[in-house]
């Protein structure tokens, strides 16, 4: 009775390269994609939230009948009221400056002849460097980084907020630092249409 010959099912070398060459080139194509989508969901997910607690502290401060006009408050006194809405880790204070001298620096100081904050400055949407006066009159760090500046100007309210925190990039407007306006009970992004600054 004659053997029969045993033939050994499997893949070559050959093929094993072939297909991990294949699942190389395909991740090397979706992953980044992948990132680049998953990084722009957290911060929309982080922004809707940081949107949502100033909002919060503002409705809060009316049923509290706490005053939401900007004339009655002075330089920084707006803030520390605004403040006590938010579970803080860090107050940063006010920039203030007695008969010219830098007597307080908040977090992030602002440097009007450098257009410097701490050597480095926000940028626009488009990358260009720019800088803002609206992070002076308060400034607080809340729990989980996010970064609050409040401008009390000309009977405005302005809140901006950076949403990852100064030291997270890439700190540009409109991508993970937003500033609001309190206009008529509502939180506006600025830019909106009824804002101080709606040709943005």
């Amino acid at each position: 009775m004659a053997k029969r010959k045993s033939s050994s099912k499997g893949f070559t070398l050959a093929e094993v390269l072939i297909t991990l060459g294949i699942i190389g080139v395909v991740a090397a194509m979706t992953i980044p994609n992948l990132m680049t989508s998953i990084k722009a969901h957290k911060l929309r997910s982080q922004f809707f939230k940081s949107y949502s607690i100033v909002q919060q502290a503002f409705k809060q401060m009316e049923a509290d009948d706490v005053s939401l006009n900007p004339g009655d408050y002075g330089y920084s006194e707006f803030y520390k009221t605004f403040m006590r809405y938010f579970k803080v880790g860090v107050d940063c204070g006010v920039l203030a400056k007695v008969h010219g001298v830098l007597k307080n620096k908040p977090c992030l100081y602002l440097d009007y002849s450098t257009s410097d904050i701490k050597g480095e400055s926000y940028k626009t949407l488009s990358k260009s460097p720019s800088t803002s006066a609206y992070f002076d009159n308060g400034q607080f760090i809340l729990l989980d980084g996010t970064t609050i500046f409040v401008e009390n100007h000309k009977q405005k309210i302005f809140i901006s907020v950076d949403i990852n925190g100064f030291n997270n990039k890439p700190n540009r407007w409109g991508y993970d630092l937003f500033t609001f306006e309190f206009l008529d009970g509502e939180l506006r992004t600025m830019g909106d249409i009824k804002t101080s600054f709606n040709d943005m």
